[in-house]
């Protein structure tokens, strides 16, 4: 259009703005600047180029939009754009069109302008990716915060988490990583618990492999491996699912940038190893650097390769030569030559920050550099001044406050901004041993609810644990492998079973105080003083047994191992394993804990299955309460349960065996609660974890074999296991990129072959060093070998195992199961699963007999499987009821019950 035109154009809408009350440009630099097109910018009421800011300024509010006035809700939108462009300035400046544009997005209603421009926008802004995301984020945390009384909760500010490219160049290997700034520890903390629990293992832009949410979390660098490059307006996240995060975790996640968009200019270290993404226009010309293009795009003139990165191609720039200097030119680069100095001493606090941080007292010493002989700088530091050569450094002292260090020479001059700061507080180990039980007593430890939890930054393999007791004089030590970190540790851990032998129980069921302590390596310590419970009454073992309290001796009677849901008969004959428990003690006096404060006596000696044990008739068992007429209800099988799960003991045999009648009750208890198909299933679960279920699968499928190669099944079962370690350290993370959908290429699928090979090598030293030779022969000429279809219906297979899906597939209503499948229990507090229920419950409601379970009733139900002990100090006998009526609450507490126990069958 001429330039008549336009001025043509610009006066209809002056007249229009006169005649219809219109509205005018507002008096910014750019509505100056831009005088013709600004009048009908200013008439638009949301132009197509700001609906992704517009999008992405909704998404950073933090107030509710129902309860604010106008001004104060105007005053938010413009806090939430704070660096917006010229244009998109202007169209903020209009206080009107803004507020109703922002109250009729997040309330999807009209609010001062038509259904049909209502309509028409949410259309728009549905069909582009970025601006969806943004808005859903928006009004999930509008419904937050409407749905929450004021100040109860508070949503963390609108920040935004960007991300920094490099490339390495290991064993001729060039590879691309990507880190993202640490956030701060409680953040981290509880978005990496988030995570864990969806087990999201995101796949950056759709074309990387999956990265573990560990590794994103961690501050370190991790390998990008692309398989094409992203679009430009593809998302960081696209297998992100927003309505599974809280709006805080949502709030976050969507903060997170990194932009790839060849070309890309790395500077390289001296090593020649590392190069880091070039930020800006302007590179020095005292070193190397590396240009990262797209696989269309030519090589420059004289460049020399250094490799390839999926779809992208490396090649190194000099700009001391005359085709790098013209090749950095044409990148859009413009190199200098002048001071250059290098700084020596503590590093900065914050590695990526655009001024340095140093601790007040620290000692930095300057280092001239690229001078020639009779060259010389002048340095300049808080009215200081020194000049130093080729030859020369400058020494200073960190002051607090801010700092400039000037540095010029005969033609140039730069400044090196710093600050001084108080020093910090210690940062957050790399390795860290957390408790994890609520019960920090003797009785505890023997009865196997005691457990702590070793966690770190990012998944490690390889550390050793170590766990001492000492109790009065003697230290008792274990010492084993760890395993994968994050390792949950109870006392079916290896090392702990180790510790806990019959010897030592013995002398530490008799203690009054005992010291725990569990160190990883030289990387972390922790330690516990454990205490004996101090109870109400409690049993003395002479040459009877008594149960004496503060008013003196209590009744007491007999429970066998032969009728273990009985109560308890005063003067009743003793043999076998029985129980001794309380009779009729008053609980206003003693408390609701007190009937179950019992002992469990067994034989010295016997064998570690007691047969009469599994041979104990089941009782009629009936859907009620209480039984009649011989039958059984839950409360009586309740009552039993919790007699027999908490019952102290004086010898491993005895815990050995009380385990086996707890077992049995709590079977009749999941058939009576879930069915009596759960319970059949339930039987056939397995009880060990996801890397020994990957053995018992490469079993049943014959992986990793050799068909030419004869093995006794004793020789298998070590190649199995030497296998799978060796997949264990090249594949940590194997399990977070499995799928579904499977994240593995071929370059993986080669290292679970090499993983069998070695393992056969392995076996062969073994045997040659015992003197087989033709064994040995034999098994180092093998070549195992599968497809990758195998290995893939293999990693399914354990992770229906490990997911129990078996079980899931009877959990009521049907459509929650992947709800309560995703969740990664064995990472989760009992808090944090109540928690999760209660969100389950409240979405499954319509599926309940009567009301929705409280949180207190959930968290007694699942306490009764999960913790007795902690069931007791709960309104246990209440919550009987959901579990007789509902049976999806039985079966959904249950289930993630189970799941969390899978710590204890294995390490997972």
């Amino acid at each position: 259009m001429t330039p008549r035109g336009r001025q043509w154009i610009k006066d209809l809408f002056v007249r229009a703005t006169t005649l219809y009350r219109g509205v005018r440009p507002q008096k910014t630099p750019w509505a100056e600047a831009f005088h013709l097109i600004a009048w009908p910018i200013a008439h638009a009421l949301l132009p197509l180029e700001f609906h992704r800011p517009f999008a992405a300024t909704l998404a950073d509010l933090r107030v509710c939009s129902v309860g604010t006035d106008d001004e104060n809700l105007y005053r938010a939108v413009r806090f939430a754009a704070p660096l917006p462009t010229a244009r998109f300035a202007t169209f903020l400046e209009d206080v009107g069109v803004v507020v109703s544009l922002t109250r009729s997005i997040l309330r999807r209603e009209g609010h001062e302008l038509s259904e049909e421009i209502v309509n028409r926008f949410a259309a728009d802004l549905e069909a582009d990716d970025v601006a969806r995301r943004s808005i859903r984020v928006a009004r999930t945390i509008q419904r937050t915060v409407q749905a929450t009384p004021e100040g109860a909760r508070q949503l963390p500010p609108a920040t935004r988490t960007e991300g920094r490219l490099q490339l390495r160049l290991a064993n001729d290997d060039l590879l691309l990583e990507a880190s993202f700034p640490p956030l701060d520890p409680p953040t981290t903390e509880h978005l990496r618990r988030s995570l864990r629990r969806r087990r999201f293992a995101p796949q950056l832009w759709g074309v990387t492999a999956r990265i573990p949410s560990d590794q994103l979390l961690s501050g370190l660098p991790f390998p990008l491996r692309l398989r094409k490059i992203p679009g430009a307006d593809a998302l960081l996240f696209p297998d992100l699912d927003l309505e599974e995060f809280d709006p805080e975790d949502a709030s976050i996640l969507t903060g997170f940038e990194l932009k790839l968009a060849p070309p890309h200019l790395f500077a390289v270290n001296e090593a020649g190893d590392i190069a880091r993404l070039v930020i800006g226009s302007t590179i020095s010309g005292h070193r190397k650097y590396w240009a990262l293009l797209s696989e269309d795009e030519d090589a420059p003139e004289g460049a020399c390769a250094v490799g390839e990165v999926g779809p992208l191609q490396c090649f190194e720039l000099d700009p001391s030569n005359a085709e790098g200097a013209r090749a950095l030119a044409r990148l859009g680069f413009k190199v200098r030559l002048g001071v250059s100095v290098r700084f020596a001493g503590a590093p900065s606090l914050e590695t990526r920050a655009n001024v340095p941080t140093y601790v007040a007292g620290d000692n930095r010493v300057l280092v001239p550099q690229r001078l020639n002989g009779d060259g010389s700088l002048a340095i300049e530091l808080n009215g200081n001044s020194a000049a130093a050569g080729a030859m020369d450094v400058v020494r200073f002292i960190v002051e607090a406050g801010e700092h400039c260090v000037r540095v010029s020479s005969e033609t140039d001059l730069r400044e090196y901004a710093f600050r001084g700061v108080h020093a910090p507080p210690p940062p957050n180990a790399p390795v860290r041993v957390e408790l994890r039980s609520e019960e920090r007593t003797i009785q505890a430890l023997l009865s196997g609810r005691f457990s702590f939890a070793v966690d770190s930054l990012a998944p490690i393999d390889g550390l050793s644990l170590t766990v001492d007791l000492e109790v009065g004089e003697c230290v008792y030590s274990a010492t084993g492998p760890l395993g994968l970190i994050p390792q949950p540790v109870s006392s079916e851990h290896g090392v702990m079973k180790a510790l806990l032998s019959e010897e030592v129980r013995d002398r530490v069921s008799g203690a009054e105080a005992a010291i725990l302590c569990a160190r990883v390596g030289h990387l972390a310590m922790r330690s516990w003083n454990l205490e004996r419970l101090v109870r109400p009454c409690w049993w003395e073992l002479s040459s009877h047994p008594q149960l004496l309290s503060e008013s003196g001796a209590l009744k007491f009677g007999v429970v066998s191992a032969e009728a273990p849901v009985r109560a308890p008969i005063e003067g009743a004959a003793c043999r076998g394993t029985y129980l001794l428990a309380p009779i009729a003690l008053n609980q206003f006096e003693f408390g609701a804990a007190a009937p179950f404060a019992t002992l469990c006596i067994a034989p010295r000696r016997g064998e570690l299955f007691d047969p009469t044990i599994a041979m104990v008739s089941k009782p009629r068992l009936e859907r009620r309460r209480r039984g009649v007429r011989g039958g059984v209800g839950l409360e009586d099988l309740t009552e039993a349960y919790l007699r027999w799960s908490l019952a102290e003991t004086r010898s491993a045999l005895g815990d050995i065996y009380r385990g086996q009648v707890t077992a049995r009750i709590e079977e009749w208890i999941v058939e009576l609660c879930c069915g009596s198909e759960w319970a059949q299933t339930e039987k056939e679960l397995p009880r060990i974890g996801e890397w020994s279920l990957l053995e018992q699968v490469c079993q049943e499928m014959s992986l990793g074999g050799d068909g030419y190669v004869e093995l006794t099944p004793e020789q298998s079962r070590e190649i199995r296991r030497f296998a799978v370690g060796n997949i264990r350290c090249s594949l940590p993370a194997l399990w977070a990129r499995v799928g579904p959908p499977s994240d593995l290429d071929d370059v993986d699928y080669e290292a679970l072959d090499l993983a069998f090979a070695k393992a056969y090598e392995t076996l062969a030293e073994r045997c040659r060093a015992r003197g087989q030779n033709e064994v040995a022969d034999s098994l180092e000429d093998a070549d195992p070998g599968e497809s990758p279809d195998q290995w893939i219906a293999a990693f399914a297979n354990v992770r229906d195992r490990v997911e129990l899906r078996a079980l899931a597939e009877m959990l009521l209503p049907s459509n929650s199961a992947a709800r309560l499948m995703a969740l990664e229990v064995s990472q989760m507090t009992v808090d944090d699963v109540v928690e999760e229920l209660f969100d389950w419950a409240s979405s499954a409601r319509k599926a309940f007999a009567g009301e929705r379970p409280t949180r207190e009733m959930l968290k007694a139900c699942y306490a009764l499987w999960i913790e007795p002990d902690l069931a007791l100090a709960l309104d246990w006998r209440t919550a009987l009821d959901s579990l007789l009526v509902e049976r999806s609450v039985a079966r959904a507490t249950r289930y993630l019950a189970l799941r969390a126990r899978q710590t204890r069958w294995g390490n997972i």
